[in-house]
Order: structure tokens, then sequence, then C-alpha cells
């Protein structure tokens, strides 16, 4: 029994949903970023038993035109501005609906020779684009967690002794793995699982500037070897979710490299304004990374899920994850073909690379380039209006995109301050008419906003501040 629909049904609903995706964003960018609704609220418009019988395609589309979207958070909006969220493109949008409807499965070469192929030539042109080796090795994965997760195994696998993938961890002095206080919290969850322990993984002090301290990292390295440690791996940040902060990557390559030890470096967020000349040189000695991780998902515009991993050496990578069980032997040719099983924990996986491509053919890397300057460009602005008025304060440097700030209205004590800037994060929720989200940095609670959307401007700008004062005089 056929699920397929006759070609002229199937197009009449393929123009249904274009006209849903094209309202999105012509009358829907600009409506409250947060819905306002309660998980119950949510829920309501689809809560009902399993459905025994058909629904007809007009009716469900529409059902997604009223009830999904009217329940999404704008994060394609021009005044989302909460974790590092990219706007996406609409180039990409057609990307995924070809991805979807070839429904490719990227394990083995055979399953997907154009998925498997592309994927390749997107990681070198990411590369590129970067400043890394272009002869790295790597794989789009879902998000930079997953991402981080598989290069420390990377890490774990190769500094490791050779038994360790029989035997595991017992009996080996433990690993320990070095990172500054603003890392991700994806590592935390990577020791974990990688059964190195979080124990072991050593958080270092940060400077003024919120970068890790190249000092007390060493010798926390000296003293862990000294005390019968094995340390292994250094991270740098590229680029931190709290502030935009990034290492002194030249530094820290010099540490590794002295040490013994895999140097990788976090540029999820930031990896992208190594192309851009403006911040070029803050992005010194990524390079030299061992691996690297960077979302095309975030700064490179692309829509979710696409995080790469690139590794310098691929054998490294293939001496990871290459295992090839009886099933999955079955194409045997010796003509070059890649197994992307062999460079990632995933099995299974869509087309990522599809979006990826479009993504970088369409707009190519000199008018990404501009785009990212102009993100750069925008969150100079907002620092300014802060610096310019007598009820904001400005808490962190702004080396890329990311801005912390607070609302000082006078006359209010520290602990008022305080009270005042923790409650503005929720009630600008409610609000719905900006989305930000909030952070702690030297005991003061922040007001941070990201850019890197190309439909921000700077009158939605502008507005944050207005909105901050009007929901923010009612609060004290």
């Amino acid at each position: 029994m056929s699920l397929d629909f006759d070609r002229d049904s199937f197009e009449k609903y393929l123009h249904q949903t274009v006209d849903i995706v094209s309202e999105l964003y012509e009358e829907k960018l600009n409506r409250r970023v947060f819905a306002g609704k309660t998980p119950d609220e949510v829920l309501s418009a689809f809560d009902e038993l399993l459905p025994e019988s058909e629904t007809s395609v007009e009716s469900l589309l529409e059902q997604v035109r009223t009830d999904v979207i009217g329940s999404a958070t704008m994060n394609i909006g021009p005044r989302y501005f909460g974790y590092i969220t990219g706007g996406g493109n609409q180039v990409a949008i057609m990307g995924d609906m070809i991805s979807s409807a070839l429904n490719q499965n990227n394990l083995k070469w055979h399953s997907s020779p154009i998925s498997t192929e592309m994927e390749k030539l997107v990681i070198r042109w990411i590369s590129q684009f970067i400043g890394y080796p272009d002869s790295a090795a790597g794989a789009i994965l879902d998000g930079g967690s997953t991402a981080n997760f598989n290069c420390l195994a990377v890490a774990r696998k190769n500094m490791a002794d050779e038994g360790v993938a029989e035997t595991g961890m017992y009996g080996l002095k433990p690993m320990t793995i070095y990172v500054s206080e603003e890392g991700h919290s994806s590592f935390d969850k990577a020791v974990d699982m990688l059964g190195i322990g979080k124990k072991y993984l050593r958080k270092i002090p940060v400077n003024d500037q919120f970068q890790i301290e190249t000092e007390k990292l060493e010798a926390t390295i000296e003293e862990d070897r000294l005390a019968g440690l094995n340390p292994i791996c250094v991270i740098g940040i590229a680029g931190t979710t709290n502030t935009g902060a990034i290492d002194d990557l030249e530094a820290l390559a010099d540490i590794a490299i002295k040490h013994g030890m895999w140097y990788h470096v976090d540029a999820a967020y930031g990896g992208p304004a190594a192309a851009v000349d403006s911040v070029r040189s803050q992005f010194s000695g990524l390079e030299k990374a061992d691996s690297v991780v960077i979302n095309p998902h975030k700064w490179l515009y692309v829509p979710f899920e696409a995080a790469c991993i690139l590794v310098k050496e691929p054998v490294k990578l293939r001496k990871t994850f290459s295992h090839l069980p009886d099933y999955l032997k079955s194409d045997n040719a010796d003509d070059g073909r890649t197994d992307m099983m062999e460079y990632q924990l995933p099995l299974t996986k869509s087309f990522k690379s599809l979006k990826v491509w479009m993504t970088l053919k369409a707009y190519g890397a000199k008018r990404l380039r501009e785009t990212i300057q102009s993100d750069i460009d925008k969150a100079t602005y907002l620092v300014e209006l802060i610096q310019k008025s007598e009820d904001f304060e400005l808490l962190a440097p702004v080396p890329l995109s990311i801005v912390c700030f607070r609302y000082t209205p006078q006359g209010l004590s520290e602990k008022q301050l305080e009270k005042v800037n923790q409650r503005l994060i929720s009630e600008i929720e409610t609000d719905g008419r900006i989305f930000l989200t909030g952070t702690r940095l030297n005991s003061k609670t922040a007001l941070r906003v990201c850019i890197i959307n190309p439909r921000t401007t700077r009158k939605d700008l502008g507005l944050v501040l207005d909105v901050i004062r009007d929901i923010g005089k009612e609060l004290y």
C-alpha cells in the first residue's frame, strides 16, 4: 500500500508548504519573539490519543501554520539575541527540503556517494575559510556538544595506551584535560561519558579579559604530572559562550607541544570570524590545533543542525571510530571511497552537507565575511549605546558579537541592582518584544545579547535598551 500522493496532490501540498514558509518570513518575523505560552497551553493544541484514522493534509498544514508556528520562539527574527543561535538563511531552507526528499543515509560511500563527497568538500572549504589546513578530515554532526565529545574521544584514543579500546581505562593513570572556567558544559559531559571523570577536568581561572591564565595552566599541568597523573589535552576556546572571549591560542599551542599533549580548539561560535580581517589576529594559533569544532549553524547562518569536527591528521580520526562488522563490509570497491562512519561516532546520519554547500556556494566567502563583520559592527554599536547611557553598565570586553551588560538606574544599591537585573531576565521573556539570556560575570547578573543574525538592524539594538528601560522602571 503506497503512502505517496499523485503528482497534482503532492504539488498542491508543496505549494501550501511554501506559502507557510513565505508568510513566516514576510509577516511574522517581527511578531513577539517568545510566544508567551505555558507548557500546557502549547500542548493543548495537539494533545490527543494516537490518531487511528487519516487527517487531511490541508488541515494538517493549516494546524502547522497556526499552532506550530504560533508556539515557536522566533529565533529567525531580528530581535532574538539569546544563546548563540544563528538566524539561518533561505537558500539552506531549499537545501533542507531537497535533503529530506532524497532521504540519504550517509553511513557508507555506496549508500550515499553524493552526501559523502559533498561532506568532504564542505569540510575542506570550511578549513580554508578559517585558515586551518585543508588536508584535515572531519564530519558534520548535530551540534557542538556532540562535536566536542567526538574530538575528545579522538584525543583520548590517540593519547592513551594502544590497548585502551580492548581493556578500557582500567589500570591506566588517570587522564587530565584542561580548559578555562569559561569552557562549555559539553566538556563536563564528555569527560563523564568517556570515563575520564569530571574530577580530572581541570578548570583554569581566567584573566580580566575572560581568557585562560596560561601560567596557571602550565603550573597545573606540571603539578598533575608530578602527582602521577597523565595530562593528555589542552582546550582553547575561540569565542566563549558567556562573553565571546578568545583564549591566547598561540600560547596554548606552545604549551600543548611542550608537554606532548593533544591541542583542541572549541571554535563552535567564534571560528568563522577567523576569516575576517578586523579580528583575524586574535585567532592566531588556531591552525596549530590537532582538532577544531566549528558550527556552521551558528556564525555561517546555516539552519540547525550542522556542527563540524576538523582533525588535522585523518588517520587519528579513523583510529578512533573505524569499526567494520560483517554487515558493513558489503562495499568492497577499492577506488578511493570514504565511509563517513569511520570518521564519527554516529552510523546513521542525514545529508547535512547539502545545506552547508548551498550556503557557501550561493553567498560565497566574501559575502559571508562581510556579513560576519557587519554583526561585529552591530555589537560595537550596542556597546557605544551602553557607554553613552547613564543607566547601563558594560560588564565584559566585546571581542566578537556578544555583549554583556546590566541595567543600572541611579539611586539603587548594589543589592537592589542585582535584584532588578535578575528579575529583568524573566520579565523580558514574558514581555516578548525581545529575547535575551542572562549569565553571571564577576558575581554580577549580566544581561547577555548575542548578535549573529543578518536580519538584526541598529534600530533593533536600540529597541533592546528601550525595552529594558520600559520593563525595568516597574521593578524598583
